[in-house]
C-alpha cells in the first residue's frame, strides 16, 4: 500500500513540473493540475478494467489521492499567490499594439504558426488589428483588439498570408495574394534584411507588408 502511494504522489507532481516546463500551449482548456489528474485517472481506470486479475484497490487508493491532491492544491493557490504562480502560472503578453513579444514567445514554447492561429480563431488577420494578446494560464489566448482598426487600416479583399517564417520562406502563399518573389526582394532590398533573420513576413492582397525582425535573444 505505501508503495502505491508514494508511486502515485511520485507521477502526480512529475507529470504536473513536465507539463509547466514543455509550455502552456499543451494544456489546451486545463490547468496543469486539472490536466494531470484526468490523464491519471484515466490510465488508472482503465488499467484495473484490462487487467481484471488485480486488486480493485490498486486503481481505487491512487484514485482517491489524486483527488485529494487536487483538492489540496486548488485550497492552497487560492490562499496563496505564490503558490499559485509556480503551480499554474501567470498570464502573458505576447502581443502589444501589433508586436510580437518574442521573450514571451521562446519561454512558453510558442512557434509563430500557433500565434497567428490564435488570432485568426479571433476573426482577426492584422497584427496591427491586435491591441493586446495574453496567454492565459491554461493555454489559450485572448485578444483585445485595437478599437480604432476599423478606421485606421486600409484591409484588402485578400487578408495577410505568411510569406517568410522563422527565417524559412513560404512562397507558395504568393499567388493568393497575387505578388511575387521579386516583390519580396524588393522589400528586403528597401528594409534591408536578411530573410534569415526574419521571423514573419506577410502581405496582404493589397501589397501591403508587415515584417518583425528576429531578436536575439
Amino acid at each position: 500500500m505505501l508503495s502505491i502511494i508514494l508511486r502515485t504522489t511520485t507521477m502526480f507532481f512529475l507529470v504536473m513540473f513536465a507539463l509547466r516546463i514543455m509550455g502552456k500551449k499543451n494544456l489546451g482548456e486545463f490547468q496543469p493540475s486539472d490536466f494531470v489528474s484526468t490523464m491519471l485517472i484515466s490510465n488508472l481506470t482503465s488499467i484495473v478494467i484490462e487487467a481484471p486479475e488485480l486488486p480493485i484497490l490498486y486503481s481505487v487508493v491512487p484514485i482517491l489521492l489524486i483527488m485529494c491532491y487536487e483538492i489540496f492544491t486548488s485550497v492552497f493557490t487560492k490562499k496563496n499567490e505564490n503558490l499559485a504562480k509556480i503551480a499554474y502560472g501567470s498570464p502573458k503578453i505576447i502581443i502589444k499594439k501589433g508586436i510580437i513579444n518574442q521573450q514571451v514567445m521562446k519561454t512558453l514554447r510558442f512557434t509563430v504558426d500557433d500565434l497567428l492561429t490564435a488570432i485568426r480563431s479571433k476573426d482577426i488577420f492584422y497584427l496591427e488589428e491586435v491591441n493586446l494578446a495574453v496567454v492565459e494560464t491554461n493555454g489559450s489566448v485572448s485578444v483585445y483588439p485595437d478599437p480604432s482598426a476599423t478606421t485606421n487600416i486600409d484591409k484588402a479583399d485578400i487578408p495577410p498570408f505568411s510569406i517568410i517564417v522563422d527565417g524559412k520562406t513560404r512562397f507558395n502563399n504568393l499567388s493568393y495574394v497575387h505578388s511575387s518573389e521579386e516583390k519580396v526582394n524588393q522589400i528586403l532590398a528597401k528594409e534591408n534584411v536578411d530573410i534569415e533573420n526574419i521571423l514573419l513576413m506577410m502581405i496582404d492582397g493589397n501589397g501591403k507588408y508587415n515584417l518583425t525582425i528576429k531578436e536575439i535573444l
